[in-house]
């Protein structure tokens, strides 16, 4: 240990709080002409700061203190004032510390040791305890017999296809079966395991039955398939005797919603396509059929375009001498990585063959700066002297409606998204445009005089608007979050999708926009999972105990006979990755919540039942357990 950073919470109030950090040198050195660098999600007030200044660009912070020699085992103490709710988790501290002299960074390591909470919750979440279900299917099917005794599945056992649709359902079990238990079906056998078409099922519904004379699957659409083949497979046990054995039921299943989906950041952290993969293959075993993927952001630009080699050799790269500065962690290093167009063809075929259709984001005109960054004779406003702050605490960050560049840069980006992805549905962002964008920018305000705009949110909808009709030529239907219908400009075929609350949904649905839930209250899984501040997460939607997850009811107080119920497509889980930089983090934050809300995607709101999921669950474990699924344990 050479240096230890030290943060407490001096004094909290509902919207401010006060803190102090201090710097410890444990080495026999003076320091002289040192600053501290760390990573911080909160936006600190510059005014407030003693002892020194601060310079904050997102969550990355520089420290010069006023005295620019730190002696040898002496330490160095600044306080500091934040406009935010009181701090509860451990993870709510700095994420990552560095010591600079002379504008270089030393290679001694820096310990952070956990913040000092001033009240941290005292409630804690509790499981009743429940026998493990024999029968763990998540989610729960809509309609199941079971009757006594198992069919065995044997070395001599083959799978038949009497369905051409049912080919990369009965390989994607193939390989499954292989996988989970190590069993691999003979070409040439009994046919113990039949796929058959049946015409009179909708999309998605599908039947599945275990008796003496083996296994059926019956669908009518490839997707079908492959939910019967995950409803098998949790059914499967193994044996000692080097068999498998699966118990006599009867199921007729269809899902609830049309849309189940789930979203994943890969912009704030690079996730690798080895793991974007297996968290698709996990969707498909819960009978989610969408994947969101979250490609461009502030942070990181993660899709390569040929047009514009730029956004990734700089955009997707973030560090000390890049022009994006470090972000949420890796402080000492540059961080971050891409997607070839050939990867992402390799994931949309790896999704295709699960069911599961892929939904690309490309964010504007907000969540901008690694475009920005990448291509600034194109996006940058040299005369824009506008004075703003993002959410995430940035002031350079959103694209501008009234350069030229920008809608050149949007028409090449959408073209080649289009061409890429075969989803009928482009994700164009939208969200989090902050107050005080475009207002001292003379070609913005040129635009709005011309057009008889009143504000800037007309300027949003004018460039929405634009990005909507280039994404209909290409054959596309724009998506976007629920503030892509600010401004009033885009038409009633957006689709929205609403994070800040169900209200929003409602509002927009009334409308006459079609909606996908995605309340942050209930759906978000970067939100941690108990109130013990040790819990991983952040908390300024909710803390989203598995209960909660589980109990989410889409429109609860909306009557099931209501019209506006129609516009409600479906319910979307996210996981944001700005604390999520492993496997292990990644595992921990999505299981078992992910198996909650599948099931508030799929299962009739009469069939579902919080203690008969707990039972299910318990019996459902050794599942993850065999795929090496890091979950957080529900009763620990």
């Amino acid at each position: 240990m050479s240096f230890r950073v030290e943060l407490a919470v001096l004094s909290e109030h509902k919207h401010y709080c006060r803190f102090g950090l201090t710097v410890h040198n444990l080495t026999d050195q003076d320091l002289n002409d040192w600053q501290l660098q760390f990573i911080t999600d909160r936006y600190i007030q510059p005014d407030s700061f003693t002892n020194g200044h601060i310079k904050q660009i997102g969550s990355f912070c520089t420290v010069t203190p006023s005295n620019n020699l730190l002696s040898a085992n002496q330490h160095y103490y600044c306080e500091f004032s934040i406009g935010n709710a009181p701090l509860r988790f451990y993870t709510d501290g700095l994420k990552d510390a560095l010591i600079l002299v002379e504008g270089k960074a030393i290679t001694s390591p820096v310990t952070l040791t956990p913040i000092a909470l001033a009240s941290p919750y005292r409630d804690r979440s509790e499981l009743p305890v429940v026998e493990a279900s024999t029968l763990a299917l998540i989610p729960m099917p809509n309609k199941l017999e079971q009757r006594e005794g198992f069919f065995r599945l044997s070395s001599s056992s083959q799978i038949t296809l009497q369905a051409a649709l049912s080919e990369k359902a009965a390989t994607w079990l193939q390989q499954e079966l292989n996988r989970l238990f190590g069993f691999t079906s003979k070409t040439i056998g009994q046919s113990d395991i039949l796929f058959r078409n049946n015409p009179t099922l909708d999309e998605g519904e599908y039947q599945l039955s275990v008796s003496s004379s083996g296994i059926r699957l019956e669908s009518a659409s490839g997707v079908g398939f492959v939910h019967a083949s995950a409803t098998l497979l949790q059914l499967i046990k193994s044996s000692d005797k080097s068999e498998l054995h699966v118990p006599y039921v009867k199921i007729s299943d269809s899902p609830r919603f049309k849309y189940r989906g789930m979203m994943l950041d890969c912009a704030r952290h690079f996730h690798p396509v080895e793991r974007v993969k297996r968290l698709i293959n996990q969707l498909a075993h819960y009978k989610f059929n969408t994947f969101h993927w979250h490609l461009t952001d502030d942070e990181g630009w993660r899709l390569e375009i040929k047009a514009f080699p730029q956004l990734t050799a700089i955009g997707a790269y973030r560090g000390s001498g890049t022009p994006l500065e470090p972000q949420y962690s890796h402080l000492s290093s540059v961080y971050g990585g891409f997607y070839s167009q050939e990867q992402v063809r390799e994931v949309i075929a790896f999704a295709e063959e699960r069911g599961i259709t892929i939904i690309p984001e490309i964010d504007i005109p907000g969540h901008c700066r690694a475009a920005i960054k990448s291509l600034p004779e194109l996006l940058q406003d040299p005369q824009d002297a506008s004075r703003y702050r993002s959410i995430q605490h940035y002031n350079d960050n959103i694209l501008s409606p009234a350069l030229p560049g920008t809608y050149e840069f949007l028409d090449k980006v959408l073209e080649e998204v289009a061409e890429l992805f075969p989803s009928k549905w482009v994700h164009i962002g939208a969200d989090e445009v902050p107050d005080g964008v475009w207002i001292e920018s003379p070609a913005c305000q040129q635009l709005m005089a011309q057009h008889g705009y009143q504000t800037a949110k007309e300027l949003q909808g004018h460039l929405l608007r634009y990005a909507e009709q280039k994404l209909r030529t290409l054959g596309k239907r724009m998506v976007g979050w629920e503030e892509a219908q600010h401004g009033n400009k885009v038409s009633k075929d957006t689709v929205i999708y609403s994070w800040l609350s169900e209200e929003a949904a409602l509002n927009c649905a009334k409308q006459g926009f079609d909606v996908i839930l995605q309340p942050g209250q209930s759906t978000y899984l970067d939100m941690t999972q108990d109130y013990a501040p040790e819990e991983p997460g952040v908390d300024w939607a909710a803390v989203i105990p598995l209960e909660n997850a589980y109990q989410y009811e889409p429109l609860a107080e909306v009557p099931d006979s209501d019209p506006i119920r129609k516009r409600i497509l479906g319910i979307q889980c996210a996981l944001w990755s700005e604390i999520i930089i492993t496997q292990q983090r990644m595992d921990y934050m999505i299981f078992p919540r992910l198996t909650a809300m599948a099931e508030a995607c799929w299962t009739e709101k009469q069939h579902r039942n919080w203690e008969d999921y707990l039972s299910r669950l318990k019996g459902h474990l050794p599942l993850l357990d065999k795929q090496n699924i890091q979950y957080r344990q529900p009763w620990k």
